[in-house]
């Protein structure tokens, strides 16, 4: 997280609860530049207080709240004025798709302009910002990724 701690903008229930799951890593004054791996995600290169430096991961949460903060993806993933990721029937601009999209398909819900990428939560354009949507369509993305890669 880019701030000093959770307590200024999170109920304590949810701090308590991320201070007692043992496998949350909350890294404070922190910033991910960088996701890597191949075919899925495997390290995040972070950078603050202790400098830069990489970790192993295979899953990251973005609570990015007002400013959606992902000026680290590239810029074939579209976003709106405000930063915010484009997905599904947003990625369509005056009944037209946007110029990025190649597939002969139109996109499922949660995918952004990269097929095969998928957004949920606060960073996508249009969100409600509430943890529980966040969490519904963090489920929903995943069936969406499933059914992406079985080939629909």
């Amino acid at each position: 997280m880019r701030g000093k701690g959770l307590v200024t903008t999170m109920s304590k229930y949810l701090i308590d609860e991320i201070e007692r799951t043992s496998n949350i890593v909350v890294e404070t004054e922190t910033q991910v530049t960088a996701a890597e791996g191949e075919e899925r995600l495997e390290a995040l290169r972070l950078r603050g207080p202790k400098g830069e430096y990489c970790v192993k991961a295979s899953s990251l949460f973005v609570f990015i709240g007002a400013e959606p903060g992902v000026e680290w993806l590239p810029e074939s993933i579209v976003r709106d004025e405000k930063g915010f990721v484009l997905a599904g029937p947003d990625l369509r601009v005056d009944g037209k798709m946007l110029n990025g999209w190649h597939e002969q398909r139109e996109p499922f819900l949660l995918e952004t302009s990269v097929p095969g990428i998928f957004v949920a939560g606060d960073v996508r354009h249009g969100s409600v910002k509430r943890v529980a949507s966040a969490v519904g369509e963090g489920s929903i993305a995943v069936q969406f990724a499933h059914q992406y890669l079985a080939g629909f």
